[in-house]
């Protein structure tokens, strides 16, 4: 067999690869991606060149001593649990977890495997890790302090709209780290004076028959899940939100690009990167144990100014000075 085809069998996850025989060149490293999106997505592909790259900076280079084995989920959350019994079973050096679900997924079906997230917004309180310092298991990676951020978005919808009242809030009650946002944003809404409509979110058809309701009596603005299927769906979200005026704050900057009004979060190129350094030092020898989790640095606020006129906003001159990134 040749080695590409090797390569794409392993990629397949349709077998594993064997032991060298002497004076063989020793097996590929395996890094196991369970995730949301597709590497077709285009978030998804420059995420994972970035990644790359930084393995190759470091000595392991795709094809020539190393292989991924990526399973995508695309939506259907049911497959966490499914493929991570998949990837585990394949044995590989390392799996790669993007977001709660993927990472709970992998944790709870093995505590020898290391595992590196990327995303988590609170690894400790979410029980993936013990501490940030030290985390004394198999998980380790990077943490987006999404939850840190939440009292921060309730801010900048106060300095676009001083009267608004009512935030509605879509999120996802079966997933950790929204069950551990919903009390923190509601604390922090209190403190501004705001009321927060929490709305339970798992599939398509209950995001539609939510933002149905929400149109009725619509609120002054819609802090948007992390998760899917919310993230699955910003064209949808911005049309709903632009036709009755309602502001949004998006978790990522893509969801911006599809029309929301704005997004506020942790840079995710200088996560990605990070991760990878860490998969390096795992790749050569460190254990994820002794690996500190880290935090975000950099934060980038994404503006879509075309979004801002539709909805009749004047962004206050303050607030567009500290934008990172505006959409026209």
């Amino acid at each position: 067999m040749k080695r590409r085809q090797l390569i794409e069998l392993v990629g397949a996850g349709l077998i594993a690869l064997p032991l060298p025989a002497a004076g063989q060149a020793p097996p590929l490293a395996r890094i196991a991606v369970l995730s949301e999106l597709p590497l077709k997505n285009p978030v998804a592909a420059s995420s994972r060149q970035i990644f790359s790259n930084v393995l190759q900076q470091n000595g392991w280079i795709e094809g020539r001593n190393l292989v991924f084995i990526d399973r995508p989920v695309e939506g259907r959350r049911e497959r966490y649990p499914v493929f991570a019994d998949e990837l585990i079973a394949l044995n590989p050096n390392v799996i790669v977890t993007i977001g709660s679900e993927a990472t709970a997924a992998a944790r709870d079906r093995t505590s020898t495997i290391p595992i590196v997230m990327i995303g988590p917004g609170d690894p400790v309180g979410a029980g993936f890790v013990s501490r940030l310092a030290r985390p004394g298991g198999n998980v380790t990676g990077v943490s987006s302090q999404l939850n840190d951020l939440l009292a921060k978005k309730l801010q900048i919808v106060k300095e676009l709209r001083p009267s608004a009242s009512l935030v509605a809030m879509i999120w996802r009650p079966d997933n950790e780290a929204e069950r551990l946002a919903k009390p923190i944003l509601e604390a922090a809404a209190q403190g501004l004076g705001l009321t927060i409509e929490a709305i339970p979110v798992t599939t398509d058809a209950e995001l539609a028959a939510a933002l149905s309701a929400l149109s009725k009596v619509p609120p002054d603005a819609l802090i948007v899940s992390a998760a899917p299927p919310a993230t699955l769906h910003g064209q949808q979200i911005a049309a709903f939100a632009i036709e009755h005026r309602v502001l949004t704050v998006a978790p990522y900057p893509h969801m911006v690009q599809a029309g929301l009004l704005m997004s506020f979060g942790p840079h995710g190129e200088e996560m990605t990167r990070r991760a990878a350094a860490i998969t390096v030092k795992i790749l050569n020898g460190t254990k994820p144990a002794g690996i500190p989790v880290e935090q975000p640095t950099a934060f980038d606020m994404v503006l879509n100014l075309k979004t801002a006129k539709a909805l009749g906003l004047t962004v206050p001159a303050a607030l567009l000075a500290r934008v990172d990134e505006v959409i026209e």
